[in-house]
């Protein structure tokens, strides 16, 4: 009969799994913001309409529904990691405004619009950008308001 208690064993094995989803989850999230976020250089297209149309298809940002609002910043990555280092402000928790301006292209939803015929609206500027950072890494990025 095995003896009752604790299992020292198990008890690890289920720490270093939680940790271990945790690190993939961070790395993954990286991953989506950059995905979602940053468009550099920036894709040609003959307008900044058809400039959101396209890029919110091309990153699967109009599969299951179409997505209501994004914004694009065109820069490099690591200008965008720079923030959660030294090349940003901590607002709280883990917010960083960037020091800053960067291009940023803002595509909105346009009504009517339907998964697999989504069509958008853009604003095209010069912003700050506050984002989520997680290990040093930008994960979220908040909404980024243009006229």
């Amino acid at each position: 009969m095995a003896p009752r208690g604790s299992h020292p064993t198990l008890l690890l094995l289920l720490v270093l799994l939680v940790v271990g989803l945790a690190q993939l989850s961070e790395g993954a999230s990286y991953q989506q913001f950059v995905t979602r976020h940053i468009n550099f250089p920036k894709t040609s297209a003959p307008n900044d309409r058809r400039y959101c149309d396209l890029l919110m298809q091309r990153r699967g940002l109009t599969r299951i529904f179409c997505k209501h609002s994004n914004s694009f910043i065109h820069a490099p990555a690591s200008q965008l990691r720079a923030i959660c280092r030294r090349g940003g402000t901590h607002v709280r928790l883990n917010l960083y405004d960037s020091r800053k301006p960067f291009p940023v292209t803002t595509c909105r939803v346009l009504p009517g619009s339907r998964p697999g015929r989504c069509r958008y609206r853009a604003a095209s500027g010069v912003t700050r950008v506050r984002v989520a950072c997680v290990r040093r890494l930008p994960v979220h990025l908040e909404p980024t308001y243009l006229p």
